[in-house]
């Protein structure tokens, strides 16, 4: 065989050894998204931790780092429908949040043993009753929830990865309303906390009351919602609440309002707004566009 021909076939092999070696180093990538199995004796069943690692978190370099962790209540459509990865992806790409670990707990509805997810889902989240409910829950486990985060789901995580103590609770609708009772029942616990559109009014406006009261709020605090959540005197409520909420935090710690105008009670606008609720709490960002409270 000819010299030139022989270093053509050289580089045709020595081509495909790179090729196949880029592929298998791709096959042999750990994943960005584990899932866990979480058996909880709170609530006697059984439900997937979803956690987001964020680049660079099994290279060798980064083996001594430590890491925040941002809980998010609804796992599911945290990471599905509010594409919390792919969000939080492009936010530490470009430098605009420091690289989080961010874990989404799936709810009592989308729990192996749940028969009826609204109502399983509704009897985690609610701390109160909701007289609004149909079908009525006359004792809903929410109190338990703050005990099964601290309890079971952040020694599950905390035993696995690599994090730094610094702790972040996310939640909408129901799930924002138990991210702030259990903010307000673990004081000093979490560094941020983020809510959209939550349900304040449950129990005769009883977690508003208390948010009034209570002082050692989260370093950061965000609220979103939207103008036109519900119908008839639901959508003015939904803003009211928010406003007073807002006005409540706002007086002993960072708080920004986030209020999009003809929004809905949907997770289009949940995700819509995740990027700046991101970039406010983790990094540091002004409030953008936002309603200030009066």
């Amino acid at each position: 065989m000819k010299t030139s021909a022989w270093h053509v076939v050289c580089a045709i092999c020595f081509s495909l050894l790179a090729f196949a070696s880029l592929h298998i180093t791709a096959q042999q990538a750990p994943p960005r998204l584990e899932l866990l199995t979480l058996r909880s004796t709170i609530f006697s069943n059984t439900r997937t931790i979803r956690v987001w690692l964020p680049p660079g978190y099994h290279a060798p370099e980064h083996r001594g780092h430590r890491y925040a962790v941002f809980y998010f209540t609804d796992g599911v459509a945290a990471f599905d429908a509010r594409q919390l990865d792919k969000i939080a992806d492009e936010l530490v790409a470009k430098g605009k949040i420091p690289p989080t670990l961010f874990v989404g707990i799936d709810n009592g509805g989308s729990t192996r043993e749940s028969k009826n997810p609204g109502s399983d889902r509704a009897d985690e989240y609610l701390p109160y009753p909701d007289d609004s409910l149909r079908p009525p829950l006359k004792n809903p486990h929410g109190k338990l929830f703050p005990a099964f985060l601290e309890k079971e789901v952040r020694p599950l995580v905390e035993a696995r990865y690599r994090t730094s103590g610094e702790v972040g609770l996310a939640g909408a609708s129901y799930g924002g309303a138990i991210a702030v009772y259990t903010a307000m029942e673990n004081p000093g616990t979490y560094q941020w906390l983020l809510i959209e559109s939550p349900s304040l009014y449950i129990a005769d406006n009883i977690l508003l009351r208390r948010a009034e009261r209570f002082r050692q709020w989260p370093a950061r605090v965000y609220v979103g919602a939207g103008s036109n959540e519900g119908s008839g005197d639901a959508k003015l409520e939904m803003v009211d609440d928010a406003t007073r909420f807002v006005k409540s935090v706002a007086s002993s710690t960072e708080a920004c309002f986030l209020l999009t105008p003809n929004a809905v009670h949907n997770e289009d606008a949940w995700r819509a707004r995740l990027p700046a609720a991101l970039t406010f709490l983790l990094g540091n960002s002004p409030c953008p566009a936002a309603t200030q409270p009066n």
